[in-house]
């Protein structure tokens, strides 16, 4: 039965599965799962035929969907050949160093604080050992922070990257408000505002860090506002089932207090 799945979910989605509550009705994720370690070997014949058919299956989904839509394969072909917008390329290049680089700050945190992240780490199970009260909630809080920032450091970049890039296919949707670049845009900016929560939790965490975690929440800001004008639409964007069942969805916003 496939109507139990939610149509387009995964599209617009941060691919963060762990922590979805609409696994159960995505079609991508069902897939995965049958794609479970007995199929993953290349010397298994499974292997290949899983892949097949998931390869016939996109075919098909798309054909019904330009078929539906009216599209010519064809001219789709012959679009393909314009040459790329230098604006939309220069832009793209831009925005690319900016998110690059703020992905580059995070490893180079992490990396630059990994001995005291140790000594804070062993000072907690010290503290635990002679019986000392200790905030675990809190610290769970924080690694869960951690976790966060690392899941979306390179994400946003590939988002943000996805959205310029489909700026020039705006008109081709019926309605531009459902574009491609607003959906992608949109997530991006979700992702930006969990990672500048998570780096405050951090923050209050790690007081003795606060100037430099600070400039790195102003970065994020920066970018975060770059493309609110680059989309301002984006907000509008409707993402199936995240934006229909709002109040069943994890937004990992963090609140310590």
């Amino acid at each position: 039965m496939e109507e139990h799945f939610i149509p387009g979910v995964h599209n617009y989605c941060d691919r963060w599965c762990e922590r979805c509550p609409f696994t159960a009705r995505c079609r991508v994720y069902a897939n995965e799962q049958e794609f479970s370690e007995e199929t993953a070997d290349p010397a298994d014949p499974a292997f290949w035929q899983n892949i097949k058919k998931n390869f016939e299956s996109v075919l098909e989904m798309l054909d019904k969907m330009m078929a539906d839509m009216g599209i010519d394969p064809d001219e789709i072909a012959d679009a393909n050949k314009e040459k790329p917008d230098p604006n939309i390329q220069a832009l793209e290049r831009d925005m690319r160093d900016k998110t690059m680089q703020y992905a580059n700050i995070v490893n180079d945190f992490f990396d630059r604080n990994a001995s005291y992240f140790e000594f804070k780490s062993e000072e907690l199970e010290e503290q635990i050992e002679i019986g000392l009260p200790v905030d675990v909630e809190s610290w769970q809080f924080f690694q869960d922070a951690v976790d966060v920032i690392r899941w979306y450091q390179y994400f946003i970049s590939a988002k943000i990257h996805r959205a310029i890039g489909s700026l020039e296919h705006m008109e081709e949707f019926d309605n531009p408000m459902q574009s491609d670049s607003n959906g992608s845009a949109k997530i991006a900016k979700i992702a930006i505002e969990r990672s500048l929560g998570a780096w405050e939790v951090i923050c209050q965490q790690l007081a003795e860090k606060k100037e430099e975690i600070l400039a790195i929440q102003q970065q994020l800001q920066q970018i975060r506002a770059e493309v609110d004008q680059l989309f301002p639409n984006s907000n509008n964007f409707h993402r199936p089932g995240f934006d229909d069942e709002p109040d069943n969805t994890m937004r990992l916003e963090f609140n310590p207090n």
